[in-house]
This record gives structure tokens, sequence and C-alpha cells, in this order.
């Protein structure tokens, strides 16, 4: 409840929420400004992986005023998951498409599979890079090999610790005994 106080009395009424749905030519606009966003954060990613004083700079938290030799890389790319995450949230809601790789609608009802499509890609990676460990010694090794390692295990052992009991599907109702034949549920 929202609360305003007028001349004549204290007024007390209902706050305003926005509109839960999006119109479609709204969406599709939106869908574009994430498109946007997801190629402006992979340009700061990779201005702060090719900034050798990046690690050490030490900028500050909130200000927008430029501190000179500092460059707030790490803080630009936590803004634009953000605003990715809401543009991505508000295309969803006026039914525009997201871009293949932040998931299928299955994966967003049933967020296991989400999970299993991660497993797969954290176990790919973490195969190259043991490949690419047992390849390489000395100066040769990449100095954060052991560490995007140790990254993907850590990530893979959390992955596999999320079940389907802990992540329950939505919008699909398992409880209910179905008999099915095999393959009548892909239409």
């Amino acid at each position: 409840m929202a609360v305003s106080t007028s001349r004549s009395a204290l007024d007390v009424r209902p706050a305003t929420t926005p509109a839960a749905d999006v119109e479609e030519s709204a969406a599709h606009l939106l869908r574009l400004c994430l498109d946007l966003q997801l190629d402006a954060l992979l340009l700061t990613l990779g201005a702060l992986a090719a900034d050798p004083g990046a690690d050490t700079a030490v900028a500050p938290a909130s200000s927008t005023a430029p501190v000179p030799g500092a460059i707030p890389w790490r803080r630009w790319i936590t803004d634009d998951v953000d605003l990715a995450c809401k543009l991505a949230r508000e295309a969803m809601a006026g039914g525009a498409a997201l871009p293949p790789t932040l998931g299928s609608d299955l994966g967003h009802a049933v967020p296991v599979t989400t999970i299993d499509d991660l497993v797969a890609r954290y176990s790919s990676m973490l195969g190259l890079l043991g490949d690419l460990s047992h390849r390489t010694e000395g100066t040769a090794r990449p100095v954060g090999l052991d560490e995007a390692i140790i990254r993907c295990e850590a990530r893979l052992g959390e992955l596999r610790g999320h079940r389907l009991v802990e992540t329950p599907p939505t919008g699909i109702d398992l409880r209910a005994e179905h008999h099915y034949l095999p393959g009548e549920l892909l239409g």
C-alpha cells in the first residue's frame, strides 16, 4: 500500500504495479536491446581480460565519476548482467524468443534441464582443460590453468548436487501417474 498525504487527510491507496504483460512490439524492441546488452557485456568482459591492471585497480563501488587510471570493468559487468536479466524477463513477458544461449522454454519451466545443459558444458570444458594440462609443462603451461580446473570441478560438484526434487518443474504436474507410450509426448 502506498501512503500519501494531502491537505484534507491521510489517503491510503493500492500501490500501482507495472503490467505483467508486455505488448508484442515492445517485447521485440526489448529483445533487440537484450542482444545489444549481451554484446556490451561480452565487450566489457574482453576489455577486463585485456586490461593488465584490472585486477589490481580499486575502483569506487558505485561512483559514476571516472577515477583516473581505474576503469571499473568488473562493476560494469555486474551492472550489465543485472540489466540483461531484466531485459530478458521483460522480453519473455511479451512472448519474445530469447537468444538460444539464454536457454529454452523447457529449461525455464524445468530448471533441471538447464542444470543438465550446464553439467554437459562444464564436463566438456573440464575435459579440454585436462587435455591441455597433460600436454603442457613448465613455462608453456597457462598461468590460470589449475585455477580453471579447480573452478570447473567445483561448479560441477555444485550442479550435480541439485536434483529434480530440489528444482521442481513449474507448470508440469508430475504427481499424477500417467502411462504414455515411448515418444508419445514428442508430438
